[in-house]
């Protein structure tokens, strides 16, 4: 059965549309040449990824303003087929940056009203990984660098286009799943919360015996959402442990962060923050897992007394993990089943921080505006900063673009961080800034 969602490449000439096109339905159908201008007409195919069948067209170099006959006719080609495909590839040239040819195109897809995402050809290395990110500039919040002649980035590209086509069994379609791992010492209280949160009203969907031998996985949906939660039981002191259960209390947990999206660190709030929950914390946040602090045991402070000292508590928290001081805190009974509900909110509201792209142009005002509050200064030089473009999502992960790297002081960047927290509310997530430099001063 031949699929009936259609995919078209646009471009300018040479940028290596046929080349994607032969690669994608796997054979040799269009003629490759590196001379402008050798596809002029439009020449279809299918393509198949993970079971999923797509029409692919490719077409000649759009050029809008060129007098030349057969240049007119191919826009006039584009122009007619952009009507009745479901999605466009925009290719782009790395080593060419961007043209005022493809501000044009740009323009034309966007008026055209079709999905669409723009891939940079010929990003082979590092190097040009970071010319790529240029491209952000033409307010996109997505791109993706390949390389169509070492097959570079093509399975990235595909994914993306086969989560458009529509699916006729919906329901069926695999979701994400959220995984939460729950860490902290030996009767902190993590059991209890494991269990609280797996309760009789829930719907456990599976359990799965985990990498350790005291570990469960359980599958639980809660409000039509799917969050897989990790559990550690506490140490059990065996022979010839006895000297080592720290070590190995601590090495349990690594591993559980590892496998989990969110870390809830649970500590039991009449003991106080110790080094080894300092430690699993830090682990999590140098992996730049989503944290979540959860203080247990609340019940034990005298009723009439628990609002009053929340604040007092909440200052020694954050004064004992300073480098944490982006992750909520809450403060819970596992055993009463109190804070519960507030804890699962406070979960979902991570899971979304940590997989959110900012739209470009919400991203660029509030850069403009942090660079007019605050100019950078260094003693070693001026600094220029370009611009800033998010690269990745799971932790979003932001490079911005420099003269000179070196440059660029620390407190510069962690101020950045904070306008970044500040403007777009990433409470429990971990930040990635990166400092590029920008490899071409002039992008058109």
């Amino acid at each position: 059965m031949k699929s009936e969602f259609t995919v078209l490449i646009v471009g300018r000439e040479n940028v290596g549309k046929s080349s994607l096109f032969n690669k994608l339905i796997n054979r040799q159908k269009a003629i490759v040449d590196d001379y402008p201008g050798v596809t002029r007409d439009k020449i279809y195919g299918e393509a198949e990824w993970l079971g999923k069948k797509f029409n692919i067209i490719d077409t000649g170099g759009l050029l809008f303003n060129d007098s030349d006959r057969i240049k007119k006719e191919v826009v006039k080609i584009v122009r007619d087929l952009i009507k009745d495909v479901d999605f466009v590839i925009f290719m782009t040239d790395v080593d060419e940056g961007i043209l005022p040819e493809d501000k044009e195109i740009l323009d034309f897809i966007k008026r055209s009203g079709k999905d669409y995402v723009v891939v940079v050809n010929k990003v082979d290395n590092e190097k040009r990984k970071t010319a790529a990110y240029e491209f952000y500039n033409l307010g996109l919040d997505m791109i993706f660098p390949v390389s169509v002649t070492h097959s570079m980035g093509l399975d990235d590209l595909l994914d993306y286009i086969i989560e458009k086509i529509p699916s006729y069994d919906e329901d069926k379609a695999e979701e994400k799943v959220t995984k939460i791992a729950i860490v902290g010492r030996e009767n902190a209280g993590k059991s209890s919360l494991f269990n609280t949160l797996i309760n009789e009203e829930r719907s456990i969907v599976t359990e799965i015996p985990g990498t350790t031998r005291d570990s469960i996985d359980s599958l639980v949906e809660i409000d039509g959402k799917k969050l897989m939660f990790i559990d550690t039981a506490g140490v059990k002191k065996r022979r010839k442990m006895k000297m080592k259960a720290e070590e190995y209390s601590i090495g349990r947990a690594f591993a559980n962060v590892k496998k989990a999206d969110i870390a809830l660190l649970v500590v039991d709030a009449m003991e106080g923050i110790l080094e080894m929950d300092k430690k699993m914390l830090g682990y999590a946040c140098d992996n730049y897992r989503g944290v979540i602090l959860v203080m247990n045991k609340w019940d034990l402070v005298p009723y009439e007394k628990r609002e009053s000292k929340i604040k007092e508590y909440s200052e020694y928290v954050r004064e004992q993990l300073p480098f944490a001081s982006y992750a909520p805190i809450l403060y819970i009974s596992a055993k009463e089943k109190k804070g519960i509900e507030k804890l699962i909110e406070v979960v979902f509201s991570v899971e979304t921080q940590y997989n959110l792209r900012v739209k470009t142009s919400l991203l660029n005002k509030m850069f403009q505006k942090a660079m007019f509050d605050k100019q950078p200064f260094s003693k070693k030089g001026d600094i220029k900063i370009y611009y800033i473009a998010q690269v990745e999502v799971a932790p979003p992960t932001f490079a911005v673009f420099v003269n000179k790297t070196e440059k660029v002081p620390e407190s510069y960047m962690r101020y950045i961080e904070n306008r970044l927290r500040e403007a777009f509310k990433f409470s429990g997530v971990p930040l990635k800034l990166r400092i590029k430099k920008r490899e071409r001063e002039k992008a058109n």
